[in-house]
Protein backbone atom coordinates (compact mmCIF):
# COMPACT_ATOMS: atom_id res chain seq x y z
CA UNK A 1 0.00 0.00 0.00
CA UNK A 2 1.48 3.53 -0.86
CA UNK A 3 2.02 6.38 1.65
CA UNK A 4 -0.20 9.08 1.70
CA UNK A 5 1.04 12.69 0.97
CA UNK A 6 2.33 14.27 3.94
CA UNK A 7 2.17 11.20 5.66
CA UNK A 8 5.56 10.42 7.25
CA UNK A 9 7.33 7.06 7.58
CA UNK A 10 7.21 5.27 10.80
CA UNK A 11 10.77 5.14 10.96
CA UNK A 12 11.39 8.67 10.41
CA UNK A 13 8.79 9.35 13.03
CA UNK A 14 10.80 7.62 15.62
CA UNK A 15 14.16 9.98 13.75
CA UNK A 16 12.56 12.79 14.74
CA UNK A 17 11.62 11.79 18.27
CA UNK A 18 14.74 10.80 19.08
CA UNK A 19 16.19 14.28 17.20
CA UNK A 20 13.70 16.70 19.22
CA UNK A 21 15.33 13.93 22.90
CA UNK A 22 18.46 15.71 22.16
CA UNK A 23 18.04 18.67 21.55
CA UNK A 24 15.85 19.05 24.70
CA UNK A 25 19.09 17.42 26.27
CA UNK A 26 21.53 20.45 25.20
CA UNK A 27 19.46 22.64 26.21
CA UNK A 28 18.80 21.34 29.55
CA UNK A 29 23.03 20.92 29.22
CA UNK A 30 23.44 24.41 28.07
CA UNK A 31 21.08 25.99 31.11
CA UNK A 32 23.15 23.93 33.15
CA UNK A 33 25.95 25.24 32.21
CA UNK A 34 24.92 28.56 32.10
CA UNK A 35 23.86 28.86 35.98
CA UNK A 36 27.21 27.07 36.71
CA UNK A 37 29.08 30.29 34.89
CA UNK A 38 26.84 32.98 36.79
CA UNK A 39 27.56 31.03 40.35
CA UNK A 40 31.11 30.78 39.47
CA UNK A 41 31.32 34.97 38.41
CA UNK A 42 29.29 35.56 41.41
CA UNK A 43 31.67 33.70 43.68
CA UNK A 44 34.69 34.80 41.69
CA UNK A 45 33.02 38.89 42.63
CA UNK A 46 32.57 38.07 45.84
CA UNK A 47 35.64 36.46 46.54
CA UNK A 48 37.83 39.49 45.39
CA UNK A 49 35.56 42.10 47.38
CA UNK A 50 34.85 40.54 50.30
CA UNK A 51 37.84 42.70 52.07
CA UNK A 52 36.15 45.83 50.79
CA UNK A 53 33.14 44.64 51.99
CA UNK A 54 34.45 43.72 55.87
CA UNK A 55 35.92 46.73 55.79
CA UNK A 56 33.03 49.33 54.74
CA UNK A 57 30.74 46.70 57.34
CA UNK A 58 33.21 47.38 60.31
CA UNK A 59 33.30 51.38 59.42
CA UNK A 60 29.75 51.73 59.74
CA UNK A 61 29.50 49.51 62.76
CA UNK A 62 32.36 51.42 64.14
CA UNK A 63 30.60 54.95 63.40
CA UNK A 64 27.58 53.90 65.14
CA UNK A 65 28.78 52.88 68.24
CA UNK A 66 30.99 56.03 68.49
CA UNK A 67 28.05 57.81 67.82
CA UNK A 68 26.36 55.62 71.02
CA UNK A 69 29.54 56.69 72.68
CA UNK A 70 29.42 60.06 72.60
CA UNK A 71 25.22 60.24 73.44
CA UNK A 72 25.97 57.57 76.86
CA UNK A 73 29.57 59.05 77.59
CA UNK A 74 28.88 56.07 80.66
CA UNK A 75 29.33 53.12 77.95
CA UNK A 76 33.50 54.37 77.50
CA UNK A 77 34.51 52.26 80.18
CA UNK A 78 32.91 49.27 78.86
CA UNK A 79 34.65 49.78 75.44
CA UNK A 80 37.96 50.69 76.41
CA UNK A 81 38.08 47.64 78.73
CA UNK A 82 37.28 45.38 75.30
CA UNK A 83 40.62 46.67 74.06
CA UNK A 84 44.15 44.92 73.66
CA UNK A 85 47.20 45.89 74.35
CA UNK A 86 49.81 46.03 71.62
CA UNK A 87 51.63 42.42 71.32
CA UNK A 88 54.56 43.12 69.49
CA UNK A 89 56.73 46.91 70.64
CA UNK A 90 59.05 46.26 67.80
CA UNK A 91 56.66 45.84 65.07
CA UNK A 92 56.56 48.69 62.46
CA UNK A 93 52.78 49.02 62.06
CA UNK A 94 50.01 51.84 61.45
CA UNK A 95 46.68 52.64 63.14
CA UNK A 96 44.25 55.09 61.69
CA UNK A 97 41.47 55.26 64.67
CA UNK A 98 38.90 57.08 62.63
CA UNK A 99 37.87 54.07 59.94
CA UNK A 100 39.58 51.36 62.59
CA UNK A 101 42.15 51.06 60.21
CA UNK A 102 45.50 49.05 61.24
CA UNK A 103 48.10 47.12 59.68
CA UNK A 104 52.00 45.70 59.77
CA UNK A 105 54.08 48.26 57.97
CA UNK A 106 57.23 46.77 55.00
CA UNK A 107 59.69 48.71 54.93
CA UNK A 108 62.15 50.12 52.28
CA UNK A 109 59.93 48.55 49.54
CA UNK A 110 60.65 49.45 45.63
CA UNK A 111 57.83 51.27 44.90
CA UNK A 112 58.72 51.04 41.17
CA UNK A 113 59.45 47.57 40.89
CA UNK A 114 55.84 45.74 40.84
CA UNK A 115 57.32 42.23 41.69
CA UNK A 116 58.23 43.39 44.58
CA UNK A 117 55.77 45.87 45.71
CA UNK A 118 52.74 43.08 45.09
CA UNK A 119 54.86 40.80 47.55
CA UNK A 120 55.05 43.23 50.05
CA UNK A 121 51.22 44.47 50.04
CA UNK A 122 50.53 40.56 50.52
CA UNK A 123 51.69 41.40 53.91
CA UNK A 124 50.45 44.72 54.95
CA UNK A 125 51.20 48.41 54.12
CA UNK A 126 54.44 48.87 51.85
CA UNK A 127 57.25 51.46 53.17
CA UNK A 128 58.39 53.47 49.73
CA UNK A 129 61.55 53.31 49.56
CA UNK A 130 64.75 55.58 49.78
CA UNK A 131 62.85 58.23 51.49
CA UNK A 132 62.48 58.72 55.18
CA UNK A 133 61.32 56.78 58.32
CA UNK A 134 59.13 58.11 60.70
CA UNK A 135 60.57 60.13 63.52
CA UNK A 136 62.83 61.80 61.05
CA UNK A 137 62.55 64.75 58.83
CA UNK A 138 61.59 63.94 55.27
CA UNK A 139 58.30 61.82 53.83
CA UNK A 140 57.47 58.52 55.11
CA UNK A 141 55.62 57.18 51.88
CA UNK A 142 53.13 54.32 53.04
CA UNK A 143 51.20 52.79 49.92
CA UNK A 144 48.46 49.56 49.73
CA UNK A 145 47.72 49.06 46.14
CA UNK A 146 48.26 47.16 43.15
CA UNK A 147 48.56 47.50 39.37
CA UNK A 148 49.77 44.19 38.34
CA UNK A 149 46.18 42.40 38.05
CA UNK A 150 42.26 43.95 38.43
CA UNK A 151 41.99 40.87 40.40
CA UNK A 152 44.16 42.23 42.98
CA UNK A 153 43.30 45.74 42.99
CA UNK A 154 40.57 45.56 46.01
CA UNK A 155 41.95 42.79 47.82
CA UNK A 156 45.43 44.80 48.13
CA UNK A 157 43.22 48.48 48.59
CA UNK A 158 41.64 46.91 51.41
CA UNK A 159 43.76 48.38 54.33
CA UNK A 160 43.42 51.53 52.61
CA UNK A 161 40.15 51.49 51.42
CA UNK A 162 38.47 54.13 53.50
CA UNK A 163 41.18 56.66 53.34
CA UNK A 164 38.95 59.03 51.58
CA UNK A 165 37.22 59.25 54.74
CA UNK A 166 39.65 61.12 56.35
CA UNK A 167 39.72 64.53 56.67
CA UNK A 168 41.87 67.63 58.10
CA UNK A 169 42.15 67.09 61.94
CA UNK A 170 42.10 63.37 61.74
CA UNK A 171 44.92 61.40 63.03
CA UNK A 172 46.82 58.58 62.46
CA UNK A 173 49.64 56.34 64.86
CA UNK A 174 52.39 54.76 64.03
CA UNK A 175 54.81 52.56 65.89
CA UNK A 176 58.66 52.38 64.60
CA UNK A 177 61.11 50.85 66.68
CA UNK A 178 59.29 50.85 69.65
CA UNK A 179 58.58 54.58 69.72
CA UNK A 180 54.77 55.98 68.89
CA UNK A 181 54.61 58.88 66.11
CA UNK A 182 51.09 60.89 66.32
CA UNK A 183 50.10 62.76 62.68
CA UNK A 184 47.59 65.19 61.93
CA UNK A 185 45.79 64.91 58.34
CA UNK A 186 46.95 68.10 56.41
CA UNK A 187 45.08 67.76 53.12
CA UNK A 188 42.98 64.89 51.03
CA UNK A 189 44.33 64.93 47.32
CA UNK A 190 43.19 63.31 44.07
CA UNK A 191 46.00 62.90 41.68
CA UNK A 192 46.62 61.45 38.27
CA UNK A 193 48.43 58.06 38.77
CA UNK A 194 51.23 59.02 37.20
CA UNK A 195 52.20 62.15 39.92
CA UNK A 196 54.62 61.30 41.55
CA UNK A 197 55.77 64.57 43.55
CA UNK A 198 55.23 63.12 46.85
CA UNK A 199 58.39 60.10 46.31
CA UNK A 200 60.54 62.51 45.87
CA UNK A 201 63.03 63.22 48.66
CA UNK A 202 62.87 66.13 50.71
CA UNK A 203 64.40 67.24 53.83
CA UNK A 204 62.31 70.31 54.88
CA UNK A 205 59.63 68.38 57.54
CA UNK A 206 58.61 65.51 58.49
CA UNK A 207 55.43 64.39 57.01
CA UNK A 208 53.67 60.65 56.29
CA UNK A 209 51.94 60.31 53.93
CA UNK A 210 49.01 57.61 52.75
CA UNK A 211 48.24 56.49 48.88
CA UNK A 212 46.00 54.30 47.75
CA UNK A 213 44.19 53.88 44.18
CA UNK A 214 41.02 55.52 43.35
CA UNK A 215 38.33 55.21 42.85
CA UNK A 216 39.05 51.50 44.63
CA UNK A 217 39.62 48.43 42.37
CA UNK A 218 40.80 50.78 39.82
CA UNK A 219 43.92 52.12 39.44
CA UNK A 220 42.94 55.25 37.69
CA UNK A 221 43.87 57.93 40.25
CA UNK A 222 45.78 57.94 43.38
CA UNK A 223 44.01 59.48 46.48
CA UNK A 224 46.73 60.85 48.59
CA UNK A 225 46.70 62.04 52.44
CA UNK A 226 49.12 64.10 53.45
CA UNK A 227 49.63 64.25 57.11
CA UNK A 228 52.11 66.35 59.72
CA UNK A 229 53.93 65.33 62.58
CA UNK A 230 52.26 66.36 66.29
CA UNK A 231 53.31 66.24 69.32
CA UNK A 232 56.62 64.73 70.98
CA UNK A 233 57.20 60.76 70.48
CA UNK A 234 56.49 58.53 73.06
CA UNK A 235 58.68 55.08 73.99
CA UNK A 236 56.04 52.05 74.29
CA UNK A 237 56.70 49.84 77.12
CA UNK A 238 54.41 46.76 78.20
CA UNK A 239 52.79 48.10 80.62
CA UNK A 240 52.12 51.24 79.14
CA UNK A 241 48.72 52.51 79.00
CA UNK A 242 48.39 53.21 74.97
CA UNK A 243 46.45 50.65 73.58
CA UNK A 244 44.86 50.03 70.71
CA UNK A 245 41.65 47.47 69.73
Amino acid sequence: MGMRSGEIPLGGELGVASLIVKLKAIAWGLRKSGAMLVLVAVVGVGWIYTPLIVVEINYKISSLRSLILRQFPGQMQTLQESKIRIKNLDEYSIYIPKINARSKVISNVDAGNPAVYTAALKLGVAEAANLSHPGQKGTTYLFAHSTDSPVNFARYNAIFYLLDKLKVGDEAEIVYLGKLYKYQVASVQILASSDTRYLVPQREKEQLVLQTCYPPGTSWKRLIVVLDRVGENGIIRADSSRIWQ
